[in-house]
């Protein structure tokens, strides 16, 4: 009768644990959620902002020219131009690499959000996304990652005279 007892409560605790670790599991799952909804949104708002910006010469489609590019001119174009000619903007990636590379110290992906909305106040680059960029970068091997305590904090591999600077 005892071993059923502490039987039963090995296995309440067992469950409980359980419990505890499903409830974690559903909130990292809504967190991941989150982000990729914003990620999601903000490369539609991305995607917009460089086909509206990129000029149409002409309505009419071109002789031989798929559906597809008859309906969405400019998408290659706008994809190929980013950051380099006049009138366009850089990307976020473009914009995180450039800020990092001209920082003597780590940045946590917060002071990077605020620095990049006080530099390019016409963007509206929100935490998670930039975060994200961030997380891309350091699989990249463009950005390395240090933890000080909870705290993340990123650093470009490559200093703002382009050589790559030593792990």
């Amino acid at each position: 009768m005892a071993e059923n007892a502490e039987e039963q409560e090995r296995i309440g605790r067992e469950i409980e644990t359980m419990r505890q670790r499903l409830d974690r599991l559903k909130r990292n799952q809504a967190v991941l959620m989150g982000v990729r909804s914003a990620l999601i949104r903000e490369r539609g708002e991305e995607t917009a902002r460089a086909t509206s910006s990129v000029p149409v010469e002409s309505s009419a489609p071109t002789e031989g020219a798929t559906i597809r590019e008859q309906k969405a001119p400019g998408r290659a174009e706008a994809r190929g131009s980013r950051g380099g000619a006049k009138g366009t903007r850089p990307t976020l990636v473009d914009m995180v690499c450039s800020h990092l590379s001209e920082q003597s110290e780590p940045r946590s992906a917060g002071e990077v959000t605020e620095d990049i909305a006080r530099s390019s106040p016409d963007r509206q680059a929100k935490i998670t996304v930039v975060r994200a960029t961030l997380e891309s970068l350091v699989a990249q091997g463009r950005v390395r990652r240090s933890k000080q305590g909870r705290s993340v904090f990123y650093s470009s591999t490559t200093p703002s005279d382009g050589t790559p600077s030593a792990h």
